[in-house]
């Protein structure tokens, strides 16, 4: 992918003039040299870069090494509550709570509802966490969840 194709896909995606989509565009790879131009235009198409005050901005933890370490903040001491669970009769071990993980994303690291569930089915298609049965996208919801 080139240059040119980025900056289509935010003039289309981000309904910016062309003229800024290329300032922007231009700018971005300035600023993060280790992604490229396909890398950028997914990001614009799955929703998870805005224009704001005259910058690209990408969503919370879209950024691998950003996300790998809310894993591990997750996962530490003061993190969710990963324990045994029972429904329906049936015991699921060492999971967490879909709605709880939202929670916990909005007190400790300050996300929005919208921002957190986001979050949360962002990690289910990286393959960091998994629905205990694979039944169900990430949801605010009493579901049960494990990391990989």
């Amino acid at each position: 992918m080139v240059k040119t194709e980025v900056v289509v896909i935010a003039y289309l995606n981000l309904k910016i003039p062309y003229s800024e989509a290329e300032m922007l565009v231009s700018q971005w790879y300035e600023r993060y040299p280790q992604y490229d131009y396909q890398t950028l235009a997914q990001w614009i198409l799955a929703g998870d870069v805005s224009s704001a005050n005259g910058k690209l901005t990408l969503a919370p933890y879209v950024d691998p090494d950003d996300l790998n370490h809310l894993v591990v903040k997750m996962q530490g001491a003061g993190g969710i509550a990963i324990e045994d669970r029972r429904y329906n009769f049936k015991t699921y071990p060492k999971c967490f709570v879909g709605s709880e993980v939202v929670q916990w994303l909005m007190a400790n690291v300050d996300l929005t509802q919208t921002e957190a569930i986001r979050v949360g089915q962002r990690m289910l298609q990286k393959g960091i966490i998994q629905h205990v049965v694979n039944e169900q996208d990430f949801k605010d919801d009493y579901l049960f969840y494990r990391f990989y």
